[in-house]
C-alpha cells in the first residue's frame, strides 16, 4: 500500500485535473469512492469531474455530492482513475477516456480484477473499493470533510450489507467507526440505503417472490425480474440490482441467482453463495465477476436462453457438491 499510495500521489501531484470514474450501472461503493476522492482533493486545488455512465442509479442520491456527478466535463488526456472495475470495460460510456489517458489508476476489490491499469491498487480482503480509499487519503495525511466521510461511510456499509456479509472485518469496522468520528452519519446514510425505497420497489419484489424456484433441497434458489414485470411494478430497470439480497436469506442456502431481463436479447445475473459455491467462478463462466460470495454477469442472450445456460453449469456444481458431501 505504502509503495502504490506514493506512486498514485505523484500521479495527482503531477496534475491539475484527474478524472474519477465509476462503473456503469452505479452502485454505492463506486460512486462513493469516486466522490470521496473529489471531495478530499478538491480543497487542495485539484479539479476532478466525477463521471458515470448514466443513468446514475437514483437510490443514491442521499450520497453527499451526488449533484457533481457528469456536472462537469473533461478533456481527453488526464489521468483517469477508475473505482470498483474488475474490469476497464465496466466504464461504461467512459471506456474510451480510459483508452487515451496516459496514466489509469485502477482502485479496487474484486477478485477477478484484470489489472488493466497502469498503476494497481487492487486489494481483494477489503470490505469495499472506499476502504482503500480511505487508507490512501490517511497515509497521504489529506483531510477527510464530513461529507467525504459521508461517501466512504456508504461504500463499507452497501458492501458489506449493512455489516452483514462475510467480507465484515475487523478493519471494515475500525474504518466505519472512524469515518463516523470524522462526521459521516451513521443514521442518516442507513435510512438512505435501506428505508428510503419507493412503493415500486416492494411491487418488484412481489413480482420475484412469485417466481422463485427452489432446488436441491432448497439450497439452490432462483428468480427471475422481467420487463414486463417491472412495466407493472412501476419499478427503474436499476431497481432490481439490490433485489437478489432478498434472495440471500434462507437458512440453509448455498446458492441464490436472479435473473433480470434488461433488453428482449440482455439478460443480467446476480449470483450470491454462502459457503462451497464460488459466486466468481461461476459468473466468470458467462463473462462476469465480481467476488467469492456476490457476484454477477451480463449475458448477451433472451432471458429464458440465459436461464437455461446458468442454471445448468449451477445445477452442475450443486451436483457436484451434493455427491461431496454425500461421501
Amino acid at each position: 500500500m505504502l509503495e502504490l499510495a506514493s506512486g498514485i500521489w505523484r500521479v495527482i501531484e503531477n496534475a491539475p485535473v484527474i478524472a474519477a470514474v465509476t462503473h456503469k450501472d452505479a452502485d454505492g461503493d463506486t460512486l462513493g469512492s469516486a466522490l470521496a476522492l473529489a471531495l478530499a482533493l478538491e480543497p487542495l486545488g485539484k479539479s476532478v469531474p466525477v463521471l458515470s455512465a448514466p443513468p446514475v442509479p437514483k437510490a443514491w442520491a442521499f450520497l453527499p455530492g451526488i449533484e457533481r456527478v457528469n456536472r462537469d466535463p473533461v478533456t481527453p488526456g488526464v489521468p483517469v482513475f477508475l473505482f470498483d472495475s474488475g474490469e476497464a470495460e465496466r466504464a461504461g460510456q467512459f471506456l474510451p477516456l480510459i483508452a487515451q489517458a496516459e496514466t489509469v489508476v485502477n482502485i479496487d476489490h474484486h477478485v477477478t480484477n484484470t489489472r488493466f491499469g497502469t498503476i494497481n491498487l487492487v486489494c481483494t480482503d477489503a470490505a469495499s473499493t472506499g476502504e482503500l480509499v480511505y487508507e490512501l487519503l490517511k497515509t497521504w495525511k489529506i483531510p477527510i470533510s464530513a461529507q467525504a466521510a459521508g461517501c466512504l461511510y456508504a461504500t463499507i456499509l452497501s458492501d458489506t450489507g449493512g455489516f452483514r456479509h462475510d467480507n465484515t472485518s475487523g478493519r471494515a469496522l475500525q474504518a466505519a467507526a472512524e469515518l463516523v468520528r470524522l462526521g459521516a452519519n451513521p443514521v442518516a446514510l442507513a435510512r438512505g440505503l435501506f428505508k428510503s425505497r419507493p412503493a415500486s420497489f416492494l411491487r418488484m419484489q412481489g413480482h420475484i417472490l412469485q417466481s422463485l424456484h427452489f432446488e436441491f433441497e432448497d439450497r439452490l434458489v432462483w428468480g427471475v425480474i422481467t420487463l414486463a414485470d417491472l412495466k407493472k411494478s412501476g419499478a427503474a430497470a436499476e431497481q432490481a440490482d439490490s433485489a437478489i439480497d432478498q434472495l440471500n436469506t434462507l437458512r440453509d442456502q448455498e446458492l441464490a441467482i436472479l435473473f433480470k431481463e434488461a433488453a428482449p436479447a440482455l439478460t443480467k445475473v446476480s449470483i450470491r453463495s454462502r459457503d462451497q459455491i464460488d459466486s466468481a467462478a461461476l459468473a466468470a463462466t458467462f463473462g462476469g465477476g465480481g467476488h467469492h460470495r456476490a457476484a454477477g454477469a451480463e449475458l448477451a442472450l433472451p432471458l429464458k436462453e440465459a436461464q437455461s445456460r446458468v442454471l445448468a453449469e449451477a445445477r452442475r456444481r450443486m451436483g457436484e457438491l451434493r455427491w461431496t458431501r454425500a461421501s
